[in-house]
């Protein structure tokens, strides 16, 4: 019931941003990349805190785990290694995902991603540091946080007391995640980041912890984007990198032994005894 309550708020909430944007109009990159920070806001973070305030007024900071002691930035930092372990995986992925065939509905989709992701490139398309610093906080830091409140706080923390199984609620929930961006042929990597994303929020035990990985990884592809479009480097975010089989087994492997080593039953424990 409650997922529909949340589920009732985000939609509510997309049209009210949508016929705002509509209403006020976008004619400039800086009115694209304001409409684009007011969407993200009243799309996902807003839902979740009339949400919060609905069913967790009295224990907001326990739901939606917003703890930021000195241990939880330790594991940030260690999100964010893990996050850039996963990298070569998510980059083998992609590649994968994009040679998906899927007839006539899959041409469909396709062109449907390549205008989403052109529109991404125009965002991003600014070469001066001001549009860097722009950049980061839209196109990075603003989905980072927003997202991960509708899809960790909101959408995770639900499943799990609906399923009983933190695993089922993660992959659910990055499921999610990954259909809401409407990209069908990057289904796979995004699927994998947001099971990453999840567990680092159940065993971190703070908010802080995938927010900060979500963060860095987003701010990554704004960067080679930024420096692709002053001639820095020739490299294109949107295509792999074709990697060798080797460095990808070797950094997956590598970042499931850092999370087993630093988060392992930690905040599972903790889950249990709150229960």
């Amino acid at each position: 019931m409650r997922l529909l309550v949340l589920a009732a708020l985000v939609l509510a909430m997309m049209l009210v941003a949508t016929l705002c944007v509509a209403v006020v109009g976008v004619e400039s990159r800086g009115g694209l990349l304001a409409s684009q920070a007011l969407i993200q806001i009243m799309t996902f973070a807003l839902p979740v805190a009339l949400f919060v305030y609905i069913y967790y007024r009295g224990e907001v900071r326990d739901y939606c785990r917003l703890g930021v002691e000195g241990r939880h930035w330790v594991l940030a930092a260690t999100g964010v290694v893990i996050m850039l372990l996963l990298v070569p995986l998510t980059d083998w992925l992609t590649e994968w995902n994009e040679g998906w065939q899927l007839g006539s509905v899959g041409d469909m989709l396709r062109r449907m991603q390549t205008a989403s992701e052109e529109m991404v490139q125009s965002l991003t398309s600014g070469t001066g540091v001001g549009d860097l610093v722009a950049n980061l906080l839209v196109v990075a830091l603003v989905p980072a946080v927003c997202e991960e409140l509708l899809f960790r706080v909101g959408v995770q923390n639900q499943l799990v007391v609906w399923f009983r199984n933190p695993h089922a609620a993660v992959w659910t929930a990055a499921a999610i995640f990954s259909l809401g961006h409407a990209e069908l042929f990057a289904f796979a990597p995004r699927l994998l980041l947001g099971a990453a994303l999840g567990y680092l929020y159940y065993y971190g035990g703070s908010l802080i912890v995938n927010a900060m990985a979500h963060f860095v990884n987003n701010a990554c592809v704004v960067v080679i984007y930024w420096l692709s479009a002053r001639g820095v480097v020739d490299i294109d975010p949107a295509e792999p990198l074709h990697l060798g089989i080797l460095l990808v087994a070797a950094c997956t492997v590598a970042a499931v032994l850092l999370f087993v080593a630093m988060f392992g039953k930690r905040d599972e424990n903790h889950e249990q005894s709150k229960n």
